[in-house]
């Protein structure tokens, strides 16, 4: 039981967390109307402003909660 509820956990907080990345990401495209700056955010800074940069990093960070949680499933029960 505890093995199926940590899957469903790991799937909806990659799913939430890749959908609040996209949230700021599309909040960033849609304010400054430069869509190629989208390839710049992950190896250059641009001038996101604090709400954009707030649903970029907690996408980011839910993201990786979610691989955690993924990593800490398999090594518990492996495949």
């Amino acid at each position: 039981m505890l093995q199926i509820g940590l899957m469903v956990t790991e799937y909806v907080l990659v799913a939430v967390g890749l959908s609040m990345l996209g949230r700021g990401i599309y909040l960033y495209g849609h304010r400054t109307r430069d869509w190629s700056g989208i390839a710049k955010m992950f190896y250059q800074r641009v001038g996101m402003l604090a709400g954009e940069y707030r649903w970029y990093q907690l996408g980011v960070s839910v993201f990786v909660l979610g691989v955690v949680v993924r990593i800490v499933n398999l090594m518990l029960w492996p495949s």
